[in-house]
């Protein structure tokens, strides 16, 4: 990671010295330092926001839900917004120097600014809570308790690189020892610098300007603390639903209005005379105000499911373990299932091998049956056929018949043999098909080791 530290002489003792944390070269992509203090600021934010939901008993599906359409409509309205009232020549006027048309809009790498992402949040926030019919005030104050210390852990971010970087400052005033000494001159000169240096004909190798990430940050600090102590306070001492979020309206809104008359015009376009940030705290202020008023009036404090969220935490720590054992336990009965019925396994096919044999006797004792019942037959026919032969005069016609009908006889024995030969067939079959069934319900989960053929 590359990381700059200068000072002029003097400036020690009574100004910030400058320092600028850039990239860490991976060989690879170089990875921003304020790209990781962004994410660890929504990992930290998320982390607060699902402890102050879950003490108020939201559900898993509701925390997610919040948190991803808040993180996604903020970071969305986040660029948009700074397009829209920082970037507007480069998106609508063809022929300045960074002019890239409607294009600009879907980069949303290019600029983010924190109001745009205050109202794209909100937008979020709105949408999700109308779709859930969830309680707007208590939801207000779980996402505002992640928003927050997300922000704020941004605004580091914003510090290590001097991305905000204010007017001059007067080395001889009390506030100069908050400012920061920055290289006028040289491969380290920021932008911003160089141009406030050739504004102000400055001469000198360093000059005195305000980091407004850090002077903000500075602000938020305590901000946060009141936040995070005022919300995690144990029963009874509960504030009404809502207060936190236009406490924090009210806190912020202020001090930003008043710091955005330090940043340059040509980072910070004036409308009507107030930056789109000012403007936008002059609403947030309002709102917050007069919102605050009625929740004096008409709020209650949101209900939680312990005295304190550490007590809620255990309890929830308690419920996941005995969720984990009860699965594990479930997991090992299906386990010892399994094993009994692969035990079960070499009796399945003694089962259904003895099916078969007994099958196998029973259709062949039928045929037996069936030959013995044809062969008499046949052997009565033959009988009669043979005194048919053997009469004479009138006494022929009658043994004819009588031949005849020994014939009829053994015809229909053989069809009725063959049939109850095909009857103990289909109902051996069917046996076998029964105990092989038996067999593979016996073992779940392990191949059938009866072929077709078996």
């Amino acid at each position: 990671m590359s990381v700059a530290l200068l000072s002029s002489g003097s400036a020690l003792a009574a100004h910030l010295p400058y320092f600028h944390l850039g990239a860490i070269e991976t060989g690879v992509v170089p990875i921003q330092a304020f790209g990781i203090l962004v994410a660890l600021g929504v990992l930290i934010g998320a982390s607060l926001l699902r402890r102050y939901a879950e003490w108020h008993g939201i559900s898993d599906e509701d925390i997610r839900g919040l948190t991803a359409w808040v993180t996604v409509s903020g970071f969305i309205g986040a660029h948009i917004f700074d397009v829209l009232a920082y970037q507007w020549d480069n998106l609508a006027t063809p022929g300045t120097l960074h002019y890239e048309g409607p294009i600009l809009l879907l980069k949303v790498w290019s600029g983010i600014s924190s109001y745009g992402g205050f109202i794209g949040g909100a937008g979020g926030f709105a949408f999700y809570v109308w779709w859930k019919r969830l309680p707007a005030r208590l939801m207000a104050d779980i996402t505002i308790m992640g928003l927050l210390p997300a922000f704020s852990i941004g605004r580091i971010g914003c510090t290590v690189v001097s991305d905000h970087i204010g007017a001059m400052v007067d080395s001889t005033q009390w506030y100069a020892a908050l400012a920061m000494d920055y290289p006028a001159k040289g491969p380290d000169t920021l932008g911003p610098i160089a141009e406030l240096a050739r504004d102000h004909h400055v001469t000198a190798d360093h000059l005195l300007a305000w980091n407004l990430g850090l002077v903000e940050l500075l602000w938020l600090i305590p901000v946060n603390a009141l936040l995070l102590w005022l919300g995690f306070r144990a029963q009874p001492k509960r504030i009404n639903a809502g207060f936190l979020v236009v406490m924090t309206g009210v806190l912020y809104a202020p001090v930003r209005f008043f710091l955005d008359f330090l940043r340059p015009e040509n980072t910070d376009p004036r409308y009507a005379g107030l930056t789109f940030a000012q403007w936008s705290s002059f609403l947030a202020f309002g709102a917050a105000a007069v919102v605050a008023v009625r929740i004096f009036k008409t709020g209650a404090p949101a209900k939680t499911i312990t005295a304190t969220s550490g007590e809620a935490q255990a309890r929830l720590k308690v419920i996941l373990k005995e969720s984990d054992d009860e699965d594990k336990d479930e997991a090992k009965g299906a386990a010892g299932e399994v094993s009994v019925k692969k035990a079960k396994r070499p009796e399945a096919k003694a089962s259904v091998a003895a099916a078969k044999a007994d099958a196998k006797d029973k259709v062949e004792e039928a045929e037996d049956e069936a030959d013995d019942e044809v062969d008499a037959a046949k052997a009565k026919a033959d009988a009669a056929k043979a005194k048919a032969s053997a009469a004479k005069g009138p006494a022929k016609p009658v043994a004819k018949a009588k031949a005849d009908d020994a014939k009829g006889e053994a015809d229909e024995a053989k069809i009725d043999a063959k049939a109850k030969v095909d009857e103990v067939k289909a109902e051996a079959k069917a046996e076998v098909a029964d105990a092989k069934d038996a067999a593979e319900r016996g073992s779940p989960g392990v191949a059938p080791t009866l072929g077709p053929d078996d």
